[in-house]
């Protein structure tokens, strides 16, 4: 399956890069009801495409048609669902777009990234295919439309995360015939991301770490969704179930923490962007310094390197903390030179700490064949904490999930002793532990939000920050080409 996700994406790239075609035209001119698909091998290539944007390389899907340059939902770059979500927290520093840290209003365009919202669009026509195929076995059938509703959710998410609700297509029956409309109401949005996932999830995949399936959505998928939906909108007790569920489908949690990001199908792995030559993982690109050829006990090509964590989140650490194998205050350059915090700290080390995380061997790294972890079992325990501390309070349940995490990474000590006095107690440290944990995998904005604390961290840092800056606003191609339809988030107007 894996390799089949690689070609056809290889495949779509170099459409784009050669071509210079529209990525949507491509697709939907290739196929028609009449003659595609015929098999359920021309059915999964089909869905296979919808994966096109859930990568994590800097933009190889160039979409020409619209003007843009457009970010996967996964880059690691300074666009996407994970680069807009860390480089506005406390837990990264960004040395080329420091202009996002609160500065941005309604002429931040963040179109590169939005214009993949088109593709909940293709998924709703790919629904459509499915749903007349009348001589496909109905066990096929039904697991190819779980598997097109979960990805409809996902990118409908990452959007809602960002923007709020967007307009979006999911009727099919506007498919031939698209124009702008108004946003929906939250409600109607959310409802519809609800709909799509607990609807999918009884026909998706089971587990599916070491298996050909590896790199397809599957139920740890739609439930780690629906956890989060929930809990981002406070309804704990509706979130729970979905925890509860996933503890039950064979994940664990890996005894070292470095093994999660060396060794792509552990067990604690629900769900990653999958390896492979072609996928263009560009994590070292963004986070190798450019002098740099040895850090954290592996050697390393130079590279690009703007994206460190700042010294304040750094020092959060406690020193002993196992997770700090794959954070660097110290590298080797391609010169020999050791460069450190202390000492000689080069081009990069005055901004921050190296962030390093897969720990792999350089001709890995160098040839960008890697995975990227976006969904693990740890996020599942700590939200059980989370979940379990705003329904019942500090109890010894709620501490008993959160030290399972310091247990593994040998910083139980550091709790305080008074975390069981009040939930805002517990809640703190909490979330400073879900950072140190869970560092540049895309959570820490909406954790941050969630908490209350986005704001607050901004103003702190005396960045002019505003309530109405836990949403981006929408890109100005939007409102103009819609003719003032699509209207901004509120304070952007």
């Amino acid at each position: 399956m894996k390799t089949k996700i690689i070609a056809f994406l290889l495949a779509l790239c170099m459409t784009a890069w050669f071509n210079s075609c529209d990525l949507d035209s491509k697709v939907y001119s290739s196929f028609s009801e009449t003659n595609f698909p015929k098999t359920e091998e021309d059915a999964r290539s089909m869905l296979t495409g919808l994966y096109a944007y859930f990568k994590c390389n800097s933009g190889a899907v160039n979409d020409n048609s619209n003007g843009a340059w457009v970010w996967p939902l996964f880059t690691t770059g300074y666009g996407g669902w994970i680069g807009l979500s860390e480089m506005t927290t406390d837990e990264i520093f960004n040395i080329e777009h420091q202009e996002i840290h609160f500065n941005w209003g309604s002429a931040f365009d963040t179109y590169s990234t939005y214009a993949v919202s088109r593709n909940i669009t293709r998924a709703t026509y790919i629904l459509d295919v499915f749903s007349k195929l009348t001589d496909m076995d109905k066990d096929v059938k039904n697991e190819l439309m779980a598997e097109t509703k979960c990805l409809r959710a996902w990118m409908m998410f990452c959007f809602y995360d960002m923007y709020g609700p967007i307009p979006v297509v999911t009727d099919p029956a506007k498919i031939d015939n698209i124009v702008y409309e108004p946003r929906p109401s939250k409600e109607e949005y959310f409802n519809q991301m609800v709909k799509d996932l607990t609807e999918a999830l009884p026909y998706l995949y089971d587990k599916t770490n070491n298996t050909e399936n590896w790199g397809r959505v599957n139920k740890g998928v739609a439930a780690m969704l629906l956890l989060k939906l929930y809990m981002n909108d406070h309804q704990y007790d509706k979130a729970l179930p979905y925890a509860e569920s996933l503890t039950q489908m064979g994940y664990t949690l890996s005894d070292d923490y470095s093994k999660v990001f060396s060794e792509e199908h552990n067990n604690e792995n629900i769900w990653s962007v999958p390896s492979g030559q072609q996928m263009g993982n560009e994590w070292f690109f963004y986070m190798i310094p450019p002098s740099c050829a040895e850090v954290c006990g592996i050697k390393v090509a130079p590279y690009w390197g703007v994206t460190l964590m700042p010294w304040e989140f750094y020092d959060t650490y406690a020193k002993e903390d196992k997770r700090l194998a794959g954070i660097a205050d110290r590298y080797i350059g391609t010169d020999g030179t050791l460069y450190s915090r202390e000492g000689n700290q080069g081009e990069r080390l005055p901004y921050g700490a190296v962030i390093v995380k897969y720990l792999l061997p350089k001709e890995q790294t160098q040839a960008g064949n890697i995975p990227l972890v976006v969904c693990r079992y740890a996020d599942v325990i700590l939200s059980l904490a989370e979940i379990e501390n705003e329904l019942n309070g500090p109890t010894d349940k709620a501490l008993g999930y959160l030290k399972q995490i310091t247990d593994r990474s040998g910083v139980t000590h550091t709790i305080p002793a008074d975390i069981r006095t009040s939930k805002d107690k517990f809640k703190e440290f909490l979330l400073a532990e879900r950072g140190r944990e869970l560092y540049f995998e895309g959570w820490r904005r909406q954790d941050m939000i969630r908490f209350g604390k986005y704001i607050e961290y901004g103003l702190s840092k005396g960045y002019p920050a505003k309530d109405y800056m836990t949403l981006f606003p929408i890109p100005p191609k939007v409102i103009i080409e819609s003719g003032g339809i699509v209207k901004n988030n509120p304070g952007y107007e």
